[in-house]
């Protein structure tokens, strides 16, 4: 029996070893993909894992922040801690990256645990630092299958990501309201919240430490028959359809940066996750064409903003 667990303790081991050097091959120009596998659990059902999840979270000393449930076969937790925290503040948009995503997905008589790739993820939020870190803490607290999402895309061309030319990247942000003070801006959206136009609800609020800059977790479930496009289950129904999920995508954020309140373009948004989407097709960035205008249309009345938008500033 001693012996039967050294071989478990010293496969472990080696496993996490050659995990944490792939980390450190990181730091070079490799091909990175948006999203880990940490575990796949059979024999227990969604709420088991999620509350084994939930427990394995906290003790590593990750704050749950929010929960959000998109469908019932869906149960995701927005995770920070200091160490996101203090790499967001650090940066210009971190507040987008202040924040892991950790799915608990039911697919297939199984349970996957999935998470942001932080590393993928700091590098396309052009983040100040790599969150190596933050992804071996995940890999020792969840576990480590493996990366997954496309073929990937190589590291030094991440922060500059677009899915195709003339698309917008990371900073190409949506504009949705420019207040009076930042106060005013965080004032404008919790009430845009607190009326919960199209089923628009707040999932998290977080506040960058010794910035002026807060992000918000949008949960979206629309009427179907009323705006298909601000409902997660619909959008995620075209563009998750491979066996492995990729839940962890959602909630889409809201980021209120001093005055202004912006979110990252759909184009980006969605295609830095999904960068393996075709552009047409059944399950295809094609049946998502009219999403931006919608987003544009409700979230600026979401965020206090000017809607429809004057002619002048056209």
């Amino acid at each position: 029996m001693k012996l039967l667990c050294h071989k478990i303790n010293l496969i472990f081991f080696l496993s996490l070893s050659l995990f944490i050097s792939s980390v450190s091959a990181a730091e070079k120009n490799v091909i990175l993909k948006p999203f880990t596998l940490a575990k796949t659990y059979t024999g227990k059902n969604l709420s088991q894992v999620a509350t084994i999840v939930n427990g394995q979270l906290i003790k590593a000393g990750f704050k749950v922040v929010g929960i959000y449930e998109p469908y019932t076969t869906t149960k995701i937790y927005i995770v920070t801690d200091k160490r996101l925290l203090n790499t967001a503040a650090k940066t210009e948009f971190g507040g987008f990256g202040a924040t892991i995503r950790v799915s608990v997905t039911e697919k297939n008589n199984q349970i996957q645990v999935v998470h942001n790739n932080p590393t993928y993820m700091g590098l396309a939020y052009n983040m100040k630092g790599r969150l190596s870190s933050s992804r071996q803490l995940l890999a020792k607290t969840l576990g480590y299958e493996k990366d997954f999402g496309g073929e990937g895309i190589e590291s030094n061309k991440l922060p500059d990501y677009n899915y195709a030319f003339g698309l917008e990247g990371f900073k190409g942000f949506m504009d949705l309201a420019e207040h009076k003070s930042h106060q005013e801006a965080l004032k404008a959206v919790e009430a845009g919240f607190a009326k919960g136009l199209k089923g628009m609800k707040k999932v998290y609020r977080v506040d960058i430490p010794g910035k002026k800059q807060s992000v918000f977790g949008i949960s979206l479930t629309s009427d179907i028959n009323d705006q298909k496009f601000l409902n997660d289950k619909f959008v995620m129904d075209i563009i998750d359809s491979k066996d492995l999920r990729r839940s962890a995508h959602l909630p889409y954020e809201l980021m209120v940066a001093d005055k202004r309140v912006i979110i990252m373009h759909p184009h980006f948004r969605l295609a830095v996750n999904f960068p393996d989407l075709r552009m047409f097709g059944k399950h295809s960035f094609g049946k998502l064409m009219d999403l931006p205008y919608v987003y544009e249309e409700f979230f600026i009345q979401l965020a206090g903003g000017t809607w429809p938008i004057p002619e002048e500033e056209y």
